[in-house]
């Protein structure tokens, strides 16, 4: 299982939280709001999920992937907090 720290869990949704200790490969969506402006180099730090959307003027980024990878973003110091905006897929069972 995977363990999240408290400074972790104050920037992540705990529904994603949640969704990544039961069942990590599940694929959602959400939304990350950033300190900083989306540059290329901000792109290319989250590129292991896959980017949707980018909304320069609200600094803000759409992407999809694995809920422990979305998770784990919370790790990077230029993301405020990572919103879940919808699951997709169930792709292993829940606990």
């Amino acid at each position: 299982m995977i363990s999240y720290n408290e400074a972790l869990r104050t920037k992540v949704d705990y529904r994603i939280v949640e969704i990544a200790q039961s069942s990590p490969s599940t694929e959602i969506k959400a939304i990350l709001v950033l300190d900083t402006s989306p540059s290329d180099d901000v792109l290319k730090e989250i590129s292991q999920v896959k980017i949707e959307n980018v909304f320069s003027f609200m600094l803000t980024i759409k992407v999809r992937g694995k809920a422990s990878d979305v998770a784990r973003l919370g790790e990077k110091s230029f993301i405020r907090y990572i919103m879940l905006d919808e699951v997709i897929s169930r792709t292993q069972d829940w606990s």
